[in-house]
């Protein structure tokens, strides 16, 4: 029977009244569900594509398992399209294979087009709250930059610091890091709260708190990626779009 607690507490989830013993919402309180898959099917669920590697993820035992071959050094990604702006997301996850999962919300760039917004970092021994800026083409421009210094056998230029000035020019930042240990081997909760350009993140007792610049923006895909040779196994991933708890 897999984490029956938290089973019990999706249950009691909508509307979200939580029991003393599960995260208390923070930031927000939830309205229509956007998303619920518990991955119950023999199949990947027809929405959710993945990337990278083929055959690098697969329902087994009712769980979405990925896994990253040891000579990935991006790492295969499962992303399913999501229509909302304020969200609230909960997933559970279970390092099988100790590693990384980046839990990533894509959405409209105030630079134009795409990109990432959040980042969710879950590594062995941390978790983090990361967010990214910049313009496309700078993206394009320094993986391009990458891969020539890897061709010629050096390493890329560190930014300057007029790069580094200039907002366009793309960039992942770490706004909030926390020891949690991960890498246990059991199921680990997780709620993210996006409110505006303040994002909360609870992984299990630890609390990640942010003020962004680029989150408060129209969502369009929520994304896991599976790093640094790991196997992890994500189940129960609900999304709700939500409004500002009322303050008393």
């Amino acid at each position: 029977m897999k984490h029956i607690a938290w089973l019990l507490f999706l249950a009691l989830v909508a509307p979200l009244s939580l029991s003393a013993a599960e995260p208390v919402l923070l930031l927000t309180k939830p309205g229509k569900v956007l998303l619920s898959e518990d991955f119950s099917g023999a199949s990947l669920p027809a929405k959710w594509q993945p990337g990278g590697r083929p055959k690098s993820f697969s329902i087994v035992d009712g769980v979405l398992q990925g896994v990253c071959p040891p000579d990935d050094g991006h790492g295969p990604a499962i992303g399913v399209p999501i229509e909302g702006r304020n969200l609230t997301i909960q997933f559970s996850v279970k390092m099988a294979k100790p590693g990384l999962v980046l839990f990533l919300v894509d959405g409209e760039s105030q630079f134009g087009g795409t990109a990432h917004l959040l980042r969710v970092a879950l590594g062995n021994k941390f978790a983090a709250l990361q967010q990214d800026r910049g313009s496309l083409e700078s993206k394009k421009a320094q993986a391009a930059e990458k891969a020539k210094a890897a061709k010629e056998g050096r390493k890329p230029a560190p930014p300057t610091p007029e790069q580094l000035a200039d907002p366009k020019f793309y960039r992942t930042e770490t706004l909030d890091r926390k020891p949690a240990k991960l890498d246990d081997g059991q199921w680990h909760h997780v709620l993210i709260e996006m409110r505006g350009n303040e994002a909360v993140a609870q992984v299990d007792g630890v609390v990640l708190r942010a003020t962004g610049t680029v989150f408060d923006a129209k969502k369009s895909r929520l994304v896991f990626l599976i790093g640094l040779s790991g196997t992890m196994l994500i189940d129960d991933v609900k999304v709700w779009e939500n409004s500002a708890l009322s303050v008393k």
